[in-house]
């Protein structure tokens, strides 16, 4: 056990990860039952509320993205338009935290590491150039959303048809089509006769196997969080440091289960969060320095480092004496 405690942010991330996992399953099984509430159909949450959930209220709101292109140009995509409106909202508000805090996928990839640590197998780093790569498939993936769906739409260019096989670009090669169809086949709300195409089987593997080796591996090219990220510049949510605090020890770069660069490098502006932080808030957990580094949300500090404390166990008697006066 170790002698010196900074900040312990983990406990109340892994209660906010449950309430959001508890959230997915209640989804899965019918508990609540959104059907009776129709109002509640237009709130559209990043990846909790999957087409592929049953009994879930909608679909994500990358899923009607990809619709409103496919469906949009009848209504000179209005309901497209209205829909972006209401999800930049969101991200403005609510930012990455939904990553780390409350998406079911992100709890998963932190189950699967956590029975990697405890078998005692070393997670992969990977070089500069390969999270370099990484970083830019996910924008890859909301190119190639809008450069399908969008034609198919337009019936102008004559291949509507193409609508069963190319619309929902994303949905096909999503982990959440297999992940909450087999979910469902387990709990008994799916036959297990229920087919998945071997795209929708492979991402699975792909996803399972590879948040397994690698620190989140599926938030390195979510789509989903590309979108939060074009727009963390003006997100309320965000992580500041004070370059004049830094001592460049290094510990934040090593600790980042995204092997985020920024926060180490950048001396110059307090966001640091940049396009792959999800503010898990580790770094501000392990920093060793007071005040250096913070989640904040908007003007407010949530929680700063702070300095390494000794543990009173560990302090010699007369020094203990001293601090309970």
């Amino acid at each position: 056990m170790s002698d010196f405690k900074g900040r312990n942010i983990r406990p109340l991330r892994l209660a906010s990860q449950l309430l959001g996992v508890a959230f997915v399953l209640s989804l899965l099984i019918g508990i609540p039952t959104f059907g009776t509430f129709p109002v509640l159909r237009n709130i559209f949450l990043p990846n909790a509320s999957c087409r592929y959930i049953n009994s879930a209220p909608t679909s994500c709101y990358y899923y009607q993205v990809q619709d409103g292109l496919v469906q949009g140009s009848s209504g000179f995509y209005l309901d497209l338009l209205i829909l972006l409106l209401a999800v930049v909202i969101a991200i403005v508000l609510l930012g990455r935290f939904w990553c780390s805090w409350l998406c079911p996928f992100g709890a998963v990839q932190e189950l699967l590491s956590w029975v990697r640590g405890l078998l005692r197998i070393p997670p992969l780093r990977l070089k500069w150039a390969h999270r370099v790569l990484l970083r830019r498939v996910k924008y890859t993936l909301l190119f190639l959303t809008v450069i399908i769906s969008l034609p198919i739409g337009i019936s102008a260019l004559g291949i509507s048809q193409c609508q069963s096989t190319l619309a929902l670009p994303f949905c096909q090669v999503c982990p959440a089509k297999g992940f909450f169809t087999v979910s469902q086949q387990v709990l008994g709300l799916e036959p297990w006769g229920t087919t998945l195409p071997i795209l929708a089987i492979v991402s699975l593997l792909l996803f399972l196997v590879s948040s397994f080796f690698l620190r989140n591996a599926y938030c390195r090219i979510c789509p989903m969080g590309g979108l939060m990220a074009l727009f963390g510049r003006v997100s309320l949510p965000y992580l500041r440091k004070d370059p004049d605090k830094c001592t460049k020890c290094r510990v934040c770069l090593r600790v980042c289960p995204m092997d985020h660069d920024r926060v180490y490098d950048e001396m110059e502006r307090m966001d640091v969060a940049g396009e792959d932080c999800t503010l898990c808030g580790r770094c501000v957990e392990l920093c060793p320095e007071e005040g250096c580094l913070s989640l904040t949300y908007g003007p407010y500090d949530l929680v700063s480092s702070r300095r390494p404390r000794k543990r009173w166990w560990s302090l010699p008697l007369n020094k203990t004496r001293e601090n309970g006066k």
